[in-house]
Parts: C-alpha cells; sequence; structure tokens
C-alpha cells in the first residue's frame, strides 16, 4: 500500500512539473519572442498601493499584493490597465516584502503595447529568473525525496 502511494506522488511530481514547464515555455516565448515586436509608449501611474489579496477559490491563497493601475494614450484613445508582469508572482505575508516596484502616482512609465490590441499590454518587459529557480529548487528537493 506504501509503495502505490509513493508511485502516486511520483505521477503528480512528473505531472505537475509538465505542467510548469508549459507555463514556463509560454513566458519564455512572450518575453524572447512575442514582446519584441511590441510598441512602447508612456504610460501615467494612477494608482500604486499594497493590497491584501485574498483568493476566492482558495482560502490558503493569501497575502500582500502590489497593485499597480496606469493609464496610456493609443492613437488618441485613452486606456487604462493594471498588468505589470507576465511573470510568475508570489504573494508575500509581509507587507514590506510584497513592495517590488518604487512608482508614485502621477509617475511616468514606459510600457510596451501589442499594436493590434492596445489592451495588451506590459510594464515589465524583462524575463525574471525567479520565475525559474524558485521552482526548480522545489522540484528537485521533492524530487530526492520522492525517487
Amino acid at each position: 500500500m506504501e509503495e502505490n502511494a509513493l508511485y502516486f506522488m511520483q505521477i503528480i511530481l512528473i505531472v505537475s512539473f509538465l505542467i510548469w514547464l508549459f507555463f514556463v515555455g509560454r513566458i519564455l516565448f512572450f518575453y524572447f519572442v512575442t514582446i519584441k515586436n511590441w510598441e512602447n509608449t508612456e504610460a501615467t501611474i494612477i494608482y500604486c498601493e499594497m493590497e491584501w489579496f485574498r483568493s476566492k477559490n482558495d482560502s490558503d491563497n493569501e497575502g500582500w499584493k502590489q497593485i499597480i493601475k496606469y493609464e496610456y494614450f493609443v492613437n488618441d484613445v485613452k486606456y487604462e490597465n493594471d498588468c505589470v508582469t507576465k511573470n510568475i508572482g508570489f504573494l508575500s505575508p509581509f507587507k514590506d516584502f510584497a513592495k517590488k516596484y518604487s512608482f508614485t502616482k502621477g509617475q511616468k512609465i514606459q510600457i510596451a503595447y501589442n499594436s493590434i490590441n492596445p489592451n495588451n499590454l506590459i510594464i515589465e518587459d524583462r524575463f525574471d529568473f525567479s520565475t525559474l529557480i524558485i521552482p526548480i529548487v522545489f522540484y528537485i528537493l521533492l524530487g530526492v525525496f520522492l525517487f
């Protein structure tokens, strides 16, 4: 019975690793291929605060999160958005550790946007390698115990 449980855990580890690879592959493709064809423009920060986040679906998923909203113009049309990064983000139980950006209300920033769909944009145009490092360490440690 114990052997079946171990085998089941190994299967779950492998499947979750493959799912993680799929998501990381999409993020890598976005940062190294897709965003290279996007345009840049200036945006203005209209809201930048730390907020306590609690998932509506998962009561264990809660923590501090930095909310950044900004407005920008493309072809004289005003847009508003809050997308900062496509990298995998982590919630923090500590308010001070959750603050990743030092934006202030009214600050001018550069954003990259898709010229075909200006609602599709991003502030952070670089890949964050912690998206790779933290999960890889987790999978290595878990793999050592399960295999």
